[in-house]
């Protein structure tokens, strides 16, 4: 995967930032991904419409839809990347789909809106069992994607579009062709407009069907993104680039020698009353606010009767039937009330049995450790972490003694100060999450440990420090602790 070649700056947005960033896409490449849609849901739709029928062709093509986006998937993920892409290839993508998974995606999830932000995981990373099921849940932890939201626009634009094209239609319908009948007949309609109708739901759901599609690939790139830090190995990537050249860094020396920022402002100072005068002398004329004049409907039947006949008996009707039911539930009401009240007397027995079993305080819970940090399997982990840190740091092993450090105390950070830790937390993560619950003291030894993790476990160097300091300091802050817990 050539980072260097995306088509978008990565870099981490918002849900909404992220569907903007959709819709330039998905202009950009509207035309191909339309036409891969259109390629197989038309076919489809005659095929079904001769054998079936045409409503029935219709539903056909509305459940089918999981499978009509896989090329249009295949399709953004290479063009997103700057690589050759076409029609055909994309189209050929459904061949290489596992049964399995079309038809869990068409049956179990096929309601679900999160099927555009999950379909990468099996057809671009082809995954399955249980990898598959971990990588979903590292793609949802902390994580809100808005998958929900982006599927009710694409439902409601769809609907909006067919309404508008068959709107568009019957303008352009001679005034001699009478329609008035065929729609009022709905169940006794001609086949031509039934075909029509449901002609016009196949185009707007193949217009609407690259918008979702690409949607659920973008919210999927930048979990990516705010996972596996790509904005961050691009940016040394292009600094790498940039100052491979004397010249490149002579310029940006020669640059920030020049800069300098201003020490005062070259605007004029605006004067505050005088704006404000201004304002209201323009909102004062007539020209400027535009007034217009609306029809009220006018739902008094005791003022205004229809001409036909005196309705004012039917709202009188319906007002007493309302002020009866109205007596009615209150009625119930007090009934029922004075029915607990009568159990709360007679009967204590039944209210006692409605108490809520109490919690128990003591209760094991279990250490939660990231999954960057849970390489190291549970059986292999030794009893004493501490002593294991020293033993392979003598070794020089740095990354698995700085490992053993992590795991002690980041548990004693769970079990002393009901630190809240999730499996997919990055480094910044985990130390706000800590940096929270301890004190000032523990803070620097966590500052310390999760630096020396970094360098070590990323950026491959060596420490630059006592190894055994840092281990006396976290004996000192577990001991500390115990030495408060004793006294109280």
């Amino acid at each position: 995967m050539e980072l260097n070649r995306l088509s978008f700056n990565p870099r981490k947005r918002g849900a909404y930032e992220t569907f903007d960033l959709t819709v330039l896409l998905t202009k950009q490449h509207f035309l191909p991904l339309f036409s891969l849609y259109i390629c197989l849901a038309v076919p489809v739709f005659i095929l079904a419409g001769v054998l079936f029928g045409w409503s029935w062709s219709a539903f056909i093509v509305w459940f089918l839809k999981p499978l009509f986006e896989r090329p249009i998937l295949d399709y953004m993920s290479k063009v997103v990347f700057n690589q050759q892409a076409t029609i055909s290839s994309s189209l050929k993508s459904i061949l290489k789909l596992q049964a399995g998974d079309i038809f869990i995606n068409m049956t179990l999830y096929r309601l679900s809106p999160n099927r555009a932000f999950l379909a990468p995981v099996t057809q671009l990373e082809r995954l399955d069992g249980r990898r598959k099921e971990m990588r979903k849940q590292v793609l949802f932890a902390t994580s809100k994607p808005k998958q929900t939201l982006w599927m009710m626009f694409c439902v409601h634009f769809e609907f909006i579009l067919m309404i508008g094209i068959s709107a568009i239609i019957f303008t352009l319908i001679p005034t001699s062709l009478s329609l008035e009948e065929p729609l009022y007949q709905i169940l006794e309609s001609p086949l031509w407009m039934e075909i029509a109708f449901n002609s016009v739901y196949v185009i707007s759901v193949a217009l609407v069907a690259p918008l979702f599609v690409t949607g659920g690939f973008m919210a999927y790139l930048h979990r990516r993104i705010d996972l596996e830090g790509w904005d961050i190995e691009l940016t040394f990537k292009n600094m790498r680039a940039r100052l491979n050249t004397l010249l490149s860094s002579a310029c940006l020396f020669f640059a920030c020698c020049l800069f300098a920022v201003p020490s005062k402002s070259m605007a004029e100072p605006i004067d505050k009353l005088i704006i404000k005068e201004q304002v209201s002398t323009l909102y004062a004329q007539d020209d400027v606010i535009e007034k217009k004049t609306t029809w009220v409907p006018n739902f008094d039947l005791e003022k205004d009767s229809s001409a036909d006949g005196d309705y004012r008996w039917l709202a009188n009707f319906f007002k007493s039937l309302g002020n009866f039911l109205s007596y009615f539930i209150w009625l119930l009401i007090v009934l029922f009330v004075l029915w607990l009240v009568y159990l709360l007397v007679k009967k204590r027995g039944f209210f006692l049995a409605l108490e809520l079993p109490k919690r128990q305080k003591n209760q094991h819970r279990e250490h939660i450790i990231p999954t960057m940090f849970a390489d190291i399997k549970p059986q292999d982990l030794p009893e004493d972490l501490i002593a294991a840190a020293r033993s392979a740091y003598h070794e020089n092993n740095q990354r698995l003694a700085l490992a053993y450090l992590l795991h002690f105390s980041l548990r004693w950070a769970q079990s002393t100060h009901q630190v809240k830790l999730h499996r997919s937390m990055t480094e910044t993560e985990c130390k706000s999450a800590i940096d929270a619950k301890v004190t000032e003291q523990s803070k620097d030894v966590f500052t310390q440990l999760f630096s020396a993790w970094v360098k070590v476990a990323w950026g491959h160097q060596s420490l630059n420090f006592d190894f055994n300091v840092l281990i006396a300091q976290i004996e000192a802050m577990a001991s500390a602790n115990k030495e408060q817990i004793n006294e109280a």
